[in-house]
């Protein structure tokens, strides 16, 4: 019977996405891939979240401004609970864009599998839409995942709020460690026959 509700409520909202559409201005091109994505590719239990519990506004960002290939992303590998979060009220929804636009999918996945979910939060709603582009396209993803599991919200908060650029970029890369190996290359040794 659970099942059955189950099946019931994702074909509901399959109709009503597709409903949406069909009584807006013509799709374009990246509306009707990201479409498709949702009704053939996306994990069952993620699109019941999405459509059950995410936000209009913000569901009608995904699927109007998604990379249809980060819209798989999300839809496909992300947490439960964290998608949830990512189309809760309250996350700004340019910053969304930025998520599903910018982002490389690694760094997507990581941010929808690895975060606690008041990080991503914190990171969805206080974001400079600049910075959260740095850290979404540019981290590292080994450092992104430290960042949205191990960081204080205030202080995640402070650093996407506040940070220069270059000094996110470097917070969140390697960076620094490939110039010191550039300019540097470490000490030489010498080795006895």
């Amino acid at each position: 019977l659970q099942i059955l509700s189950h099946s019931k409520m994702i074909k509901f909202g399959l109709v009503c996405l597709l409903f949406g559409a069909l009584s807006a201005a013509p799709l374009t091109d990246i509306e009707k891939e990201n479409r498709i994505v949702a009704i053939s590719k996306a994990d069952p239990e993620l699109l019941r979240t999405a459509v059950s519990l995410g936000d209009p506004n913000l569901l009608r960002v995904a699927l109007t401004d998604a990379v249809p290939s980060l819209l798989e992303v999300a839809l496909t590998k992300a947490k439960p609970d964290l998608l949830q979060v990512a189309l809760t009220d309250g996350v700004l929804q340019e910053n969304l864009k930025v998520a599903l636009r910018a982002s490389t999918q690694e760094n997507l996945n990581t941010a929808l599998t690895q975060s606690k979910p008041e990080l991503l939060k914190t990171a969805l709603e206080k974001a400079q839409e600049n910075l959260l582009t740095v850290a979404l396209a540019e981290a590292n993803p080994d450092i992104l995942s430290v960042v949205l599991s191990e960081s204080s919200a205030a202080l995640l908060e402070i650093a996407l709020q506040f940070a220069t650029e270059e000094n996110l970029r470097v917070a969140l890369t390697a960076a620094g460690r490939r110039k010191r190996s550039i300019n540097n290359p470490g000490p030489r040794y010498l080795t006895l026959a």
